[in-house]
């Protein structure tokens, strides 16, 4: 039995995706039908993504997620899918740092492979063109080469600590982004839910086999 525990903010939760709900729930109707077929359920998944949270939040749950979780003999597979919340603006600069984003994401990584957990690390997604250096309706402001910046730490960060990184980023950006975007510039429609989930199932099969 394989575990796969998806952590992230409200892009992993499904909002905006009003067919299926996000790329983690079409992946979950994805094992399930596995198991349908098969009768053998091998692998199951967990969306625990939360909207508007950063890694600051995921520090403050991450080992009691876990443990509620994590059975002795049972694989693991940790997805994480942080950044667009860590990136904000507030008070020039970014609310949660560089540095504090490497910290928190480390802690995280390295408490899940005490337990042998295997580790996925997804990049931010560009914002649209429209919403970029612009206050949203929540106030919240982003700029693009924040996100470029915080992708580059998390690919050296995965080659660091001996994890998986998939570069999302890239395959927004060379379709059109904004086919892929909902109307707030940020969370992906369900076009773009949808190559989400071709994107991670793919990654997953690999890792996992």
């Amino acid at each position: 039995m394989l575990k796969i525990l998806c952590f992230g903010d409200s892009i992993t939760l499904g909002e905006k995706d009003i067919e299926q709900g996000g790329w983690t729930d079409r992946l979950k109707q994805h094992y399930f039908a596995q198991f349908i077929n098969s009768q053998t359920q091998t692998i199951t998944l967990y969306n625990l993504g939360i909207a508007g949270e950063t890694t600051d939040g995921l520090m403050n749950r991450f080992d009691i997620e876990l443990k509620a979780r994590h059975i002795n003999g049972q694989e693991l597979l940790i997805v994480f899918a942080y950044g667009v919340n860590d990136i904000v603006i507030h008070k020039n600069k970014n609310i949660v740092p560089e540095a504090y984003f490497i910290r928190n994401l480390k802690h995280c990584i390295e408490s899940a492979q005490k337990l042998k957990a295997k580790i996925l690390l997804l990049s931010l997604l560009p914002i649209a063109d429209s919403n970029e250096g612009r206050l949203n309706q929540h106030g919240k402001l982003r700029f693009n080469h924040d996100i470029q910046a915080y992708n580059l730490i998390l690919k050296k960060l995965s080659d660091e600590i001996n994890c998986e990184y998939l570069d999302l980023y890239t395959a927004f950006v060379k379709n059109n982004t904004e086919d892929f975007l909902s109307s707030d510039g940020v969370h992906p429609n369900s076009k773009g839910h949808e190559l989400l989930y071709q994107k991670i199932k793919q990654k997953l099969s690999v890792i996992i086999s």
